[in-house]
């Protein structure tokens, strides 16, 4: 069944970061489990396991581990086009549903707007503007990295940026000139590219003008600017529950902000404003229910929300006494 799933556009057609992590997760799935037919797999067998390799390898993996084995059971059943074919799972008999792991969640790190700031300064400071840049469009985009590494060099001459993510094959009209501070990012880099002579064919590009090579030449240059704020803010204070500092649990170390999760910071802090889940979608791309998920870790830590329930409260208290 992996094999055939492998083999199958249901499978080929997601994105090569999503294709390796799922064939690392779906290997280790088939050498545990490669000689036990589906309707035999006891989900009982298929938690123990599961948990297990959370208190090995870190709970994180086994979180996505146990979505990418839920996904395939979900849609194996594309392969094939009988449905008293062996393979075939039917939608409501998926073994890996509704498990409930019971593992503990992964701690939602996100970035402050100080955070977003600060590394925006040392970035341009650096000679990485065009790392600013992206930072800048991230924070309120939440585009991935993926799709905007290669952007061409005028992708911003139209008003409305449209694309197709690559992960999802979702598309996103984005009207990015609504917003200011990306405005003024725009601007002054085809100011740089003018000046400075810059011909690369992207937007965005590395310190000396050139595209980047590829996600992990950028994941370097991110990793060594985060290296250098860690040293200027090892800390940065939030208004949630961050749990990673057990001297005060609302401090955030520097060190574990990155780019991947700046796509929930993005989330929340369209939420801290008040902008109903169904917009945040349209501006990230994501799906409802992972907008939820991150909201159901982020608005129940947060003081934010806590100060708006008691804002309702102390309002309609008032009017009646």
């Amino acid at each position: 069944m992996v094999a055939d799933y492998k083999d199958h556009d249901v499978y080929t057609s997601l994105s090569d970061k999503t294709q390796l992590e799922y064939r690392v997760y779906l290997d280790k799935f088939v050498e545990k489990f490669g000689d036990t037919y589906w309707r035999k797999l006891a989900p009982g067998t298929l938690r123990s396991w599961l948990r297990e390799h959370g208190e090995a390898n870190g709970w994180a993996g086994a979180h996505s581990m146990y979505r990418t084995i839920r996904a395939f059971f979900g849609r194996v059943r594309l392969c094939y086009d009988r449905v008293d074919h062996p393979g075939f799972v039917p939608p409501k008999e998926n073994p890996a549903a509704e498990l409930d792991l019971g593992l503990p969640k992964p701690n939602l790190i996100l970035w402050p707007r100080a955070a977003i700031d600060a590394f925006v300064t040392l970035a341009d400071n650096a000679g990485h503007k065009s790392i600013g840049d992206a930072v800048v469009m991230m924070g309120w985009l939440g585009v991935r990295k993926q799709d905007w590494l290669s952007w061409p060099a005028d992708v911003f001459d139209r008003d409305l940026l449209a694309f197709r993510q690559e992960k999802t094959n979702n598309p996103l009209v984005l009207p990015w000139r609504t917003v200011p501070a990306l405005v003024m990012r725009v601007e002054a880099a085809r100011a740089r590219r003018r000046d400075d002579g810059v011909t690369a064919r992207t937007f965005f590009h590395d310190g000396a003008g050139r595209p980047w090579k590829d996600a992990d030449a950028f994941r370097d240059v991110f990793n060594e600017l985060r290296d250098r704020l860690t040293k200027q803010h090892p800390y940065f204070e939030t208004r949630y529950y961050v749990g990673a500092d057990p001297e005060d649990p609302l401090r955030l170390p520097t060190k574990k902000l990155t780019m991947r999760t700046m796509r929930h910071t993005c989330i929340t802090l369209n939420h801290d404003a008040g902008v109903p889940r169904e917009l945040i979608r349209a501006i990230t791309g994501h799906e409802l229910d992972t907008i939820d998920q991150v909201l159901k870790c982020y608005a129940a830590v947060t003081a934010d929300q806590a100060a708006a329930a008691l804002n309702i409260r102390l309002a309609y208290e008032g009017q009646s006494g």
